[in-house]
């Protein structure tokens, strides 16, 4: 129950910024059509009205989190004018969670491998390359790490689309984006656990009773799993602000770009959904996170 309330609590607070933030900025989201559309401002006057954009802040905020309590999250106002926001956010989250799990995934595979090899063979050269590899990897801006990519495998080798969405290829490369510093940052995290792990007393009593090295490396990773479950939240975290970036330099329609793209055109509503939304999978990552570290790590109980 606490843990509910408190990712209620980061909720509103959460939507209580995104609701300031959008308000301070300068500009509204009717200031283009007096502009550009010759629109008179009275006419201006009754569109802000009939959006309950007329009336003070905090009757405005009353009646948004009335709305949100009642899943009701508004309509666009620019992006895809009149169509309800869970329509627009609905369509785009399929680009992100193909992405960020696709990142996550290879970020696993790539870190758990690459530290335990370090870890058993610390000191060795296998060590000095992970980590020098992950290093690079955790040094590395993703608008660096993408262009790379980009030119590499998609210019001048020509394996993978260079932006857009044309089939489950153009999501490879970014994937890699976002999951190579994933496993740089894993890599690191996972030998040190393990290189702790492997310095207790029980490895030199299971070498004494004769048990092989990949049971040994068994055994102590799974103690060693405890901090890379705590890191989980953190890394999912960094795939959905990463995300944002990632999706704008490779033309990806997702969340991000949403966000991003409804920010710029001042679409209140798209970007009021789109961070309630990042936050509840923030919210939700943590409660399995933790619901994940008590399992594999007894000392935390």
């Amino acid at each position: 129950m606490g843990r509910l309330l408190g990712g209620l609590t980061v909720l509103l607070l959460v939507h209580l910024a995104t609701f300031v933030a959008l308000r301070c900025l300068p500009g509204d989201p009717w200031g283009d059509l007096a502009g550009d559309r010759g629109l008179p401002a009275a006419a201006v006057a009754r569109l802000q009205d009939l959006y309950g954009h007329g009336r003070p802040w905090i009757s405005q905020y009353l009646d948004e989190v009335g709305a949100r309590l009642s899943g009701d999250f508004g309509i666009s106002l620019k992006l895809a004018r009149g169509l309800p926001v869970t329509e627009v956010l609905a369509s785009a989250a399929p680009v992100s969670i193909g992405l960020g799990c696709g990142a996550l995934l290879v970020g696993l595979v790539l870190g758990l491998s690459a530290g335990a090899w370090a870890a058993w063979r610390a000191g060795a050269w296998p060590d000095r390359l992970v980590r020098i590899g992950a290093t690079v990897g955790i040094s590395l801006p993703d608008f660096v790490l993408a262009t790379g990519l980009l030119v590499l495998f998609a210019l001048i080798l020509g394996w993978f689309p260079a932006g857009g969405l044309a089939g489950p290829g153009s999501l490879v490369l970014p994937i890699l984006t976002l999951g190579l510093p994933l496993g740089a940052a894993l890599a690191r995290l996972v030998r040190a656990a393990l290189m702790e792990e492997l310095q207790g007393g029980f490895v030199r009593t299971a070498r004494a009773k004769g048990a092989g090295d990949l049971r040994i490396l068994a055994h102590a990773l799974r103690p060693a799993l405890g901090p890379v479950l705590a890191w989980l939240a953190q890394a999912a975290a960094g795939v959905l602000t990463g995300s944002m970036v990632v999706e704008q330099v490779f033309g990806l329609p997702g969340l991000g770009a949403a966000f991003v793209t409804g920010a710029l055109a001042q679409d209140w509503t798209v970007v009021s959904g789109a961070a309630l939304l990042y936050t509840a999978a923030l919210v939700i990552f943590n409660a399995v996170a933790d619901a994940a570290l008590v399992r594999f790590d007894p000392r935390t109980r």
